[in-house]
């Protein structure tokens, strides 16, 4: 098993099927496994099975009990066999046809790559309005600001990263709300980061997760972090 591809999800039940499509699509040919991190309370579960029946490589570690995407992808970690471990939502917001461009950028040497809406190629028109891009850019800051360590790439609150293994073996993550890639990136063992620039897409499905509560858990986690 060459990749291992972690996909939080929460009540996604109509951008399953069309996402292992994508995925395979974009790795035709590589040695892969997709591992659903679900949280659903809907028909999604029931989905991922029935797609699992028909192809082996889909796999799920669904919890009935916790919340949130961020702890979803560290305890679905350990169900993921492979070295290489990329990271992407599971509303088609994330292009899969990317997966490849982020994996060529994985080099010897390179510890993580991020897909960034922020460099120079990158954009970010599926954030839904301008309030939702200004709070974007607003907590961008407020990390920059509070820790160091997220300066390492210009999107450290992106959710579509590919990492490899051996950067979290020994790390303590304790991750809050939906922003597990500044928690790798602070508690974990990160070197060199690279950052490919990425389109952030319209939601195809579902609705957004994003509220209120979200916003709460995003402040804890910073302050967590920083003390």
């Amino acid at each position: 098993m060459d990749i291992s591809i972690i996909v939080p999800t929460f009540n996604e039940a109509a951008n399953v099927g069309p996402l292992v499509a994508a995925v395979g699509a974009a790795l035709d040919g590589s040695d892969y496994e997709i591992v659903f991190a679900d949280d659903s309370t809907d028909s999604t579960p029931d989905i991922i099975r029935k797609v699992g029946e028909t192809d082996p490589r889909v796999r799920m570690h669904h919890r009935t009990r916790g919340r949130g995407l961020a702890t979803a992808v560290v305890e679905a970690l350990p169900v993921a066999r492979a070295e290489i471990i990329v990271v992407i939502d599971g509303d088609l917001q994330h292009p899969p046809d990317m997966i490849p461009a982020l994996l060529a950028a994985a080099s010897e040497g390179v510890d993580m790559v991020v897909a960034s809406r922020y460099m120079p190629g990158g954009w970010d028109s599926g954030l839904s309005g301008p309030h939702r891009r200004l709070a974007s850019k607003a907590t961008r800051l407020a990390a920059y600001l509070i820790l160091p360590r997220s300066r390492l790439t210009t999107d450290p609150l992106s959710g579509f990263f590919v990492f490899r293994r051996a950067v979290v073996e020994a790390a303590a993550l304790r991750p809050i709300g939906y922003k597990i890639l500044l928690e790798i990136l602070v508690r974990g063992r990160v070197g060199k980061v690279v950052d490919v620039p990425f389109g952030f897409e319209p939601r195809q499905a579902e609705q957004s997760k994003a509220g209120l509560r979200e916003a709460f858990n995003y402040l804890r986690q910073l302050w967590r972090l920083r003390v």
